[in-house]
């Protein structure tokens, strides 16, 4: 068995703590005086409110352009920008109006209102990079997705997934087993031959599967908690559901627990979290529901974050199963993402 570029652990082995929550841990300390001052109990008395928003060095005012559709006012003020790329830019989640994310390119602005443009934070495309192969063994494989890129294909008319890229890199015998969400970055898992895949189904289904994410959440949760809420699925279509709070004969039980890693400063919290059920958009649903919500998270939030996310902060982190060949037990971890760090870094400086 081979593990590229990661640890594979086989078998009971103890609980370590990854480089990167050590690293958070230590950058943290300083941050501890100033964020942590005041709890008792497993509870934080800091403050969770967010700050009085200011507009970025770029921004722009809206004055004689009154009434003009925002991805032609986005065009207009980024050189050799189109219309059609602004609009792609607005739906990823990268234009501001009034310190709130603003997703509809086709909104009429008004005179006053400032837009700021994250055009750097913006998803790039991807390329099958071997590297991101973290687990290749006796049929099965698991990648590293990056986010901003579907697992599988989608509606979309011009949908490129990893499925797609897999396929045209590894073969067409690559199966998907599991799904993340588009904008989750970390962990999915592929088979190479159909009776691994059912092995693997067969895990998922029995909930033999312990998932660990990573996500950095607004405001200071507790240290440790758990949350359970019933949710319906409100739309499904090709590579894609989506899920809500709700109630009725349709409705499945969801919990969720989780643990602080660290509090980032007054605005912020990175947190390790396990699902104990597999819904859809569940970790970001119980935060949002619990006064939390996921930075960057513009389904979900209120898209008013203190500080621009390049996407939701959602990472599958780390993945338990038993091995569908041996039965033995496989520990797989993925890197946290460059962009955790920044906006972790950010956060602990931001008052």
């Amino acid at each position: 068995m081979t593990a590229r570029g990661w640890k594979l652990d086989l078998g009971d082995h103890r609980a370590e703590l990854s480089g990167f929550e050590t690293e958070q841990a230590r950058k943290g300390k300083a941050a501890k005086a100033a964020g942590r001052s005041g709890r008792k109990g497993g509870k934080s008395k800091g403050r969770s409110d967010a700050p009085s928003w200011k507009p970025s060095p770029g921004a722009k005012r809206v004055g004689v352009e009154d009434g003009t559709r925002l991805s032609a006012f986005v065009a207009r003020t980024r050189t050799g920008m189109s219309v059609r790329e602004a609009k792609k830019l607005i739906e990823s989640g990268c234009v501001r109006v009034d310190g709130a994310t603003e997703t509809f390119a086709s909104r009429q602005l008004r005179r006053g209102e400032t837009v700021e443009v994250f055009a750097e934070l913006a998803p790039q495309e991807h390329i099958f990079d071997p590297k991101r192969i973290i687990f290749d063994s006796d049929g099965f494989l698991a990648y590293d997705k990056p986010a901003g890129l579907p697992a599988t294909p989608t509606d979309a008319t011009k949908s490129w997934s990893l499925l797609d890229i897999l396929r045209a890199a590894l073969g067409k015998d690559i199966i998907p087993v599991h799904r993340i969400d588009a904008d989750t970055s970390g962990i999915v898992l592929f088979s190479r031959q159909e009776r691994v895949a059912r092995t693997l189904e067969t895990s998922f289904r029995d909930h033999l599967v312990k998932k660990t994410y990573l996500a950095i959440v607004r405001g200071h949760p507790r240290e440790k908690g758990e949350h359970r809420s019933y949710l319906v699925q409100s739309e499904k279509g090709q590579g894609f559901e989506t899920w809500a709070s709700g109630h009725g004969a349709d409705a499945r039980a969801a919990e969720t627990t989780w643990e602080v890693v660290e509090r980032l400063g007054p605005f912020g919290s990175l947190v390790r979290v396990q699902p104990k059920s597999g819904r859809h958009h569940q970790i970001r649903i119980h935060f949002a529901e619990i006064g939390h919500p996921l930075y960057g998270d513009i389904r979900h939030g209120d898209r008013r974050d203190p500080t621009q996310a390049p996407r939701h902060m959602l990472h599958a982190w780390r993945i338990e199963l038993p091995h569908p060949v041996t039965g033995d037990t496989v520990k797989i971890t993925a890197p946290v993402p460059k962009e955790f760090d920044r906006l972790a870094d950010t956060l602990r400086r931001l008052r």
